[in-house]
């Protein structure tokens, strides 16, 4: 609260503060001078326009005269900059791994290239499935030919999935990097 303006009902100082909250993240990239000053000149408005408003009790005039200072932008709750952090980190995380098997494919299919008889997803016929640099006894290769544009197709997906977790979630103009500064 300022030295402006002293309420005496719960009801109206939570009312007010909650509108110098969301004054102050309103302007939050504003130096503290000018901050303090539209806060200064916000409480001469409401004091006058509640002194202006005779019916009703505190919380009726000031809610009043608040509502005609007009509408503020609501911070953003307070479990969003934590969320953001543990987004943050845990897409590191799931871009570092996947990241590895996007490489661990690509290799196949270069290795592909020079042992075609070996390399390759195989089926058991206890249909189990194997993805492997050797020939498995007792197994069948699947794809065949097809293995390096089905590898590299799936690199391609991951890859622009990842991209876009990477622009979503850890990028410096990302989503999940704005949350992290509010």
């Amino acid at each position: 609260m300022t030295g402006l303006l002293a309420f005496s009902t719960p009801q109206a100082r939570r009312l007010w503060q909650d509108f110098q909250r969301r004054l102050g993240w309103a302007n939050r990239n504003l130096d503290a001078a000018d901050r303090a000053d539209i806060s200064a000149e916000a409480a001469t408005h409401i004091r006058d326009a509640m002194a202006e408003l005779t019916e009703g009790d505190e919380f009726t005039r000031l809610q009043a005269a608040i509502a005609g200072y007009g509408d503020l932008p609501a911070a953003p709750p307070t479990w969003r900059r934590p969320a953001a952090i543990l987004l943050h980190y845990g897409s590191i995380l799931a871009l570092g791994v996947a990241g590895i098997f996007v490489l661990i494919f690509l290799h196949m299919a270069v290795m592909e290239i020079f042992n075609a008889q070996g390399v390759g997803l195989w089926h058991f016929a206890s249909g189990d499935w194997a993805l492997s640099y050797e020939a498995q006894d007792g197994a069948e290769e699947v794809l065949g030919a097809w293995f390096i544009p089905a590898i590299l197709t799936i690199c391609a997906i991951a890859s622009a999935g990842l991209y876009a977790l990477w622009r979503f979630a850890v990028a410096p103009g990302g989503a999940v990097s704005a949350w992290m500064k509010d």
